[in-house]
């Protein structure tokens, strides 16, 4: 045993058939995990970043009544009633791996201003790590390396377009080594939330 890390066992869970036992398998294997990295996770970006605290929200899929999830996270960010509202970090897993995200995602209400905001700033997102990948919709597992991304067309459509979204970090396939133990698992984590604190801060300047 590494400590807390993320294992076979936890991507396994999403083989696991029907709602309430899936549900079972995510609440005792991945949530002590989320809490653990999160509540790390918080305590750096307080840190660094100089908020007061940042509440931590673990996804329950209490609205659910037939599928199971496909996916589970754990949000770092927002208010004590919610996340999706502001720019948040995010710890997600699923079958294909393991997520660290900077969110902006379902509609947040100061989207057009960050938006406009990060299209003054597309060289810093440039300079980001090449091994970072981009989602604009996490709803699905598709992701675009960095590299890929013209970041003034994805900008442009999250300013202009109700429904558009973005996510940035890192996604560590399953059997990345960095997994396999706590140290490393947190290192990507701590590597990432700090690479992306000033692109968090210049968001979070819109809500003040």
């Amino acid at each position: 045993m590494a400590g807390y890390h993320f294992d076979k066992a936890d991507f396994n869970v999403f083989d696991i058939q029907g709602l309430d036992e899936r549900m079972a398998g995510i609440r005792d294997r991945i949530q002590p995990k989320f809490r653990h990295f999160a509540e790390v996770g918080a305590h750096l970006i307080v840190s660094e970043a100089g908020p007061e605290s940042v509440p931590v929200h673990v996804a329950k899929h209490l609205r659910r009544t037939k599928y199971a999830p496909e996916n589970t996270w754990c949000a770092i960010g927002g208010d004590a009633r919610g996340y999706k509202k502001y720019p948040h970090f995010q710890i997600g897993i699923a079958k294909e791996g393991v997520s660290f995200y900077l969110c902006l995602i379902d509609q947040p209400v100061k989207e057009k201003e960050m938006a406009a905001a990060l299209l003054e700033r597309i060289p810093e997102l440039e300079r980001l790590p090449r091994d970072y990948v981009v989602s604009v919709d996490h709803t699905v597992p598709d992701v675009l390396p960095i590299e890929a991304v013209n970041w003034e067309s994805v900008l442009i459509r999250l300013r202009d377009v109700k429904k558009a979204e973005l996510l940035i970090g890192r996604k560590l396939a399953p059997a990345d080594l960095r997994l396999a133990t706590e140290a490393g698992t947190l290192a990507v984590m701590e590597d990432t939330f700090r690479e992306l604190l000033p692109i968090y801060q210049a968001c979070m300047k819109h809500y003040r």
